[in-house]
């Protein structure tokens, strides 16, 4: 991380409200002492927020910054309308303060259609790719698993679908020189006849380019055996595939917690639930974009939005933006 990294938060996004934000903030200000923060949003709701600090936190304030915005993207909100119309904005500014240098990285809860246009149209995206696709890891058996795109493009032609492979392995490429990250495109069975038309477009071109490590079409539980380190896919399957394992992994933490007989059982647990807790993987790079963008799932709270905006500050370090 760099020794002095400044994030624009957006505040009013997602479902908790600014309340989580404020938590999730000031425990990643706890942890890194050369992180500032430009916290996007209604002055009226966050100036009283701060007032009410708890004395632990009031330390870190001074690293805490409101800039007010007036207006808020909601997760109901069609992408045109709030492009034309929310440039006042929480995630508008947030996004605005990145373009002009103010800050390094933007951090959002907020609706992940509008975040994705919001971005194209104040960041751009880098020369040679048309969209800007959503990358997140995922727990399997052999390690975390990097899936993109997880809910930014529902239906990406075959040319894009090949542009997020190229996404994908340069990002896997800067995490670890050490491992060549190994491409699956997410089907529905490995027959190369299966799929739509889209995909199996993109299985010609993914496979025709000699720099990727292409092994071809995956299915869902094969990306959990670990038989890939990257999965391409569309958004809505990408959506479904992360939402269904966090379902899977909450449930089973639960049932398991259930059948525990003593606080000793509960110790082993522990590491096994930190391996697959949601909240840990919150944060996906919106790849593509000439700046760091964050999304953070919609429903997260302030624990799980201080393991987002460890992700932006994990990214900063990285040459990825060109």
């Amino acid at each position: 991380m760099p020794d002095a990294f400044t994030l624009a938060l957006d505040a009013m996004g997602g479902v908790q409200g600014p309340k989580a934000s404020l938590q999730g903030a000031l425990s990643a200000l706890e942890k890194y002492s050369c992180l500032s923060i430009l916290w996007v949003g209604s002055e009226i709701l966050l100036t009283p927020l701060i007032a009410n600090t708890d004395k632990y936190w009031q330390k870190y304030l001074h690293r805490l910054q409101i800039i007010p915005a007036n207006s808020v993207v909601e997760l109901h909100d069609e992408v045109a309308n709030a492009l034309r119309n929310k440039q006042d904005s929480s995630m508008f500014i947030a996004l605005r303060l990145v373009a002009e240098g103010e800050a390094q990285a933007c951090v959002s809860s907020g609706n992940s259609g509008v975040l994705m246009a919001m971005g194209r149209y104040i960041l751009k995206m880098r020369d040679g790719f048309d969209r800007p696709a959503l990358a997140s890891h995922i727990p399997t058996a052999k390690g975390d698993c990097l899936v993109l795109d997880m809910g930014a493009n529902l239906n990406p032609d075959a040319q894009q679908l090949y542009q997020f492979g190229l996404l994908g392995n340069e990002l896997q490429n800067n995490l670890d020189e050490t491992i060549e990250p190994v491409i699956g495109l997410l089907n529905i069975a490995s027959e190369s006849d299966k799929g739509n038309a889209n995909v199996q477009a993109a299985d010609k071109l993914l496979n025709a380019d000699p720099k990727l490590a292409y092994t071809g079409y995956i299915e869902p539980h094969e990306v959990f055996a670990g038989q890939a380190r990257l999965v391409v896919c569309d958004g809505y399957a990408g959506n479904i595939l992360i939402k269904t394992a966090e379902g899977v992994s909450r449930m089973m933490t639960e049932s398991a917690y259930q059948y525990l007989s003593d606080s000793q059982d509960e110790q082993l647990l522990q590491p096994w639930q930190r391996q697959f807790d949601p909240s840990r993987l919150n944060g996906a790079f919106l790849l593509g974009l000439k700046g760091l963008v964050i999304k953070s799932h919609s429903y997260a709270d302030g624990i799980a939005l201080k393991y987002a905006i460890n992700t932006a500050c994990a990214y900063a370090e990285l040459n990825l933006i060109h």
